[in-house]
């Protein structure tokens, strides 16, 4: 479900075609496309003989905010991505990489650029218009089409929301498309003219446009105003994702001080976020399960994170307030294959299961006992159970069931809401004297003596203040922002490879880094892991009543009394039917998983995942203005992955073509054709930046009691420590992990107790914080932690 979890949204294949017009501005031909929805136009010229350039022409409806934009191949991995946004009365344009569900990097190439032509570009006071010529831009790898190439796939997308740096082309970041996206098929020869010389000639050397690399600061912050906060804390939780507000109570119950630090907003309508829906305003987006699949077009989207490489929850919650809900409970193999002694599952065991006693997970959500929009699940299980040999379990009641299995979708759900720590956790939290919540304080740094952590330095959002927080004696930081977030703030921390503190040191965000003689070199960013996912679709004539998206986003009335009660298909998440399957081979066992929805009437979308086992990394790095980045991508870079995906794809299209319940859409595709095409997506379910050992031999980051080596009080929880990539979503492990980490935190705390420490003054760094009230506070440890599947901000 590409459209779901990419930055552009972009579908696999051209939805729509395109037609000639004429620009009356500047009188180029071009071939392009007008949606008729958002009034979003595209159009392409190109010479005679196409070779390397072309003429592009963006019209996009804009009141002076927002942005439109085209991809070059309607892929959102690696794909040439040309983005415009106005500035004022101007217009800035910057040529992009796709890379996922987030702002996509600069891109840098000095033989591409984007050089605008004056008279067809211009902003008024209903649209952006952008002509361009574009150099260079038609490269024939994966990046762009190529000039043989008869039928080419444009993808677009627009939004409303104001860009953040629009005076900077280097430094702009620009997320998600609430106003639409789509592809359209263009073919190449009829976006040819002799006249296309004469067009090219009107193009001028822009001072607007950018190919450079993101290096380029934008503005440069200053820590040089921080305020001294009076109030003191024995544990500071930096992440209020699923690993952060699970550690932040379990350190809370044993009677110590703790703050939990959140970037971003209140979430659930319980908590005080109020972007409801507008069928029910006592209930927000993030409260009904149906709308995981839309939350990246709901009216609010300010829910995501601008500044990691790819997408997480900036938001009380983290990613288990934006993701699809999926609650896989860890298999054995899950710990055993990879994590180190002290974390295999007879160890983890009971830690899983106190979860599990809080959160459990569910495959029924609606609380009538129904299951509801079933032909999905009835027309799979006809072909897993018969054409593919697989036996039918519950994945909730049978976690070490992931070979040739099916089930009900395992949910993240409770009293047919969507659950996770922030119902199951937090209020117990919030029931603690001792506990404290502030919202929109993004953590900056961990303050540093040597080894030790004092305290922490945090920045409002509202206002950009900052302000340094202490730590009792005694007192540890444990930092939960996720396989995207962590790395920063370790690498703002003076953590981590050399290079990636050096651009810190040299970056614009006024970050005050230790003494260079106190940098601890740790492979921080290292082991990055995700799971790829493939989108299969297939024909199926037995699906003739699918729920489509308007019924999730506008329901009818019948659904809305039935959600009122706790039950209906809005009670439901998207899924409606999972997989889980695994390969042997020479160098290992590889697992995959399925999950399976239909939005067309006709149409079922297989999503692939290849899970536990992948062997393919990358590499997460930090940019000058502070935000992760990926400097080696970690998808299918292996050739056993390649080959295992291929024979995967490859046995359920035999399947298919063998049986009368399911016909491939793409009677051609292989698996090798689809391997080879790149056609996955991110998974979103990063692990392993700040991974897990035994020992400091330099392949780890932190010990097994979570603690950074060469740190005394300093601790990582959340997806980053993870050796390997779970059997399927990250969201249970994460959670399973968080417990077991915060059992061990409070035995070390309880060892290395000092006695208890009085504050004063106020508790919250800053007036829009929310908590509860707390004064009197033991010494104890601060504790930075993470979350499920979607990471947090911090």
């Amino acid at each position: 479900m590409r459209t779901f979890t990419t930055f552009l949204a972009l579908a696999a294949g051209a939805c729509a075609q395109s037609s000639a017009y004429t620009d009356d501005v500047t009188g180029i031909t071009f071939q392009g496309y007008t949606d008729s929805t958002t009034g979003f136009k595209y159009g392409m010229a190109v010479p005679t003989t196409p070779a390397t350039d072309f003429i592009g022409q963006m019209i996009v409806p804009s009141n002076g905010t927002g942005y439109g934009g085209v991809s070059l191949t309607g892929e959102m991995v690696g794909s040439l991505l040309i983005v415009a946004w106005p500035n004022s009365d101007s217009v800035m344009a910057s040529l992009f990489e796709t890379s996922g569900y987030t702002s996509p990097q600069v891109y840098s190439n000095s033989s591409i650029s984007l050089n605008p032509i004056a008279n067809g570009t211009f902003v008024n006071s209903t649209h952006m218009a952008y002509t361009f010529l574009c150099t260079g831009c038609i490269t024939g790898n994966s990046l762009s089409f190529s000039a043989s190439t008869s039928s080419i796939v444009i993808g677009w997308a627009m939004s409303a929301k104001t860009v953040t740096n629009p005076t900077s082309a280097s430094a702009a970041t620009f997320v998600y498309h609430e106003q639409g996206y789509g592809d359209f098929g263009l073919t190449l020869s009829a976006a040819e003219s002799a006249s296309y010389p004469t067009w090219a000639g009107m193009a001028t050397a822009a001072s607007n446009t950018t190919t450079s690399s993101n290096s380029t600061c934008s503005s440069t912050s200053s820590n040089t105003t921080a305020t001294i906060s009076n109030s003191t804390y024995d544990y500071i939780v930096a992440g209020a994702g699923p690993a952060g507000i699970i550690v932040a109570e379990r350190l809370a119950e044993t009677g110590k001080s703790v703050l939990l630090l959140e970037q971003g907003a209140e979430s659930t309508y319980a908590t005080g976020g109020r972007s409801t829906v507008s069928w029910n305003d006592t209930i927000t987006q993030y409260d009904v399960p149906a709308m995981d699949y839309y939350l990246t077009s709901a009216p609010d989207t300010s829910e995501y994170c601008t500044d990691t490489a790819n997408m997480a929850g900036c938001i009380l919650g983290g990613g288990t307030m934006v993701n699809a809900m999926m609650f896989v409970r860890p298999q054995a193999a899950d710990f055993d294959d990879k994590w180190p002694t002290g974390w295999k599952w007879s160890d983890v065991s009971a830690s899983a299961e106190k979860l599990y006693e809080r959160n459990p997970g569910t495959t029924l959500s609606s609380m009538d006992d129904q299951r509801y929009d079933q032909q999905v699940f009835s027309t799979l299980q006809k072909f897993f159970g018969s054409a593919m040999g697989f036996t039918q379990v519950d994945a909730i009641e049978s976690p070490n069931a992931k070979t040739a299995v099916y089930s009900y979708p395992p949910w993240d759900a409770q009293n047919g809401l969507r659950a996770g720590p922030v119902k199951s956790y937090l209020p117990l939290a919030n029931a603690l004297f001792n506990f404290k919540l502030s919202l929109y304080t993004k953590m900056i740094r961990a303050i540093r003596s040597n080894s030790t952590v004092t305290g922490v330095e945090v920045e409002s959002v509202s206002t950009g203040a900052r302000q340094i927080i202490n730590l009792n004696a005694g007192g540890s930081v444990i930092l939960a922002g996720g396989a995207m977030a962590s790395p920063r703030l370790l690498y703002n921390s003076g953590i981590g490879p050399t290079d990636q503190i050096t651009t810190v040191q040299n970056g614009c965000q006024g970050v005050t880094l230790p003494d260079e003689s106190e940098w601890i070199n740790l492979p921080v960013g290292q082991n990055l892991r995700d799971h790829p996912i493939f989108t299969l679709k297939f024909n199926a004539t037995s699906i003739t009543d699918t729920m489509l998206a308007t019924e999730f986003t506008s329901p009818n009335q019948t659904d809305i009394d039935l959600f009122a009660q706790g039950s209906g298909p809005l009670a439901q998440s998207g899924q409606r039917f999972n997989f889980w399957t695994s390969l042997n081979s020479t160098n290992g066992t590889r697992f995959f998983q399925g999950t399976c929805s239909s939005q067309t009437d006709g149409i079922v979308n297989i999503k692939l995942y290849l899970t536990h086992g992948l062997t393919s990394t990358g590499v997460l790095g930090i940019t000058s203005n502070g935000a992760t980045e990926f400097t080696t991508d970690p998808w299918m870079n292996t050739d056993a992955d390649r080959i295992a995906v291929t024979t995967m794809i490859d046995s359920i299209f035999s399947a298919a073509r063998n049986s009368s319940i399911l016909t491939p859409a793409d009677s051609t595709a292989t698996g090798a054709s689809i391997v080879a095409a790149n056609s996955y997506v991110q998974g979103d379910h990063f692990v392993g930046t700040t991974i897990m050992g035994e020992t400091n031999d330099g392949n780890s980051v932190v010990d097994t009691n979570t603690k950074i080596w060469g740190m005394d009080n300093l601790f990582v929880v959340d997806a980053s420590i993870h050796p390997d990539l779970p059997t399927g979503n990250t969201q249970a492990i994460v959670m399973v992990v968080a417990e077991h980490a915060a059992a061990k935190i409070v035995a070390l705390g309880s060892s290395n107790s000092t006695g208890t420490t009085t504050t004063t003054g106020a508790v919250a760094p800053y007036a829009n914080s929310t908590s509860t009230v707390g004064s009197a506070v033991p010494s104890g440890t601060v504790a930075v932690a993470g979350d499920d599947d979607d990471d947090d901000c911090y």
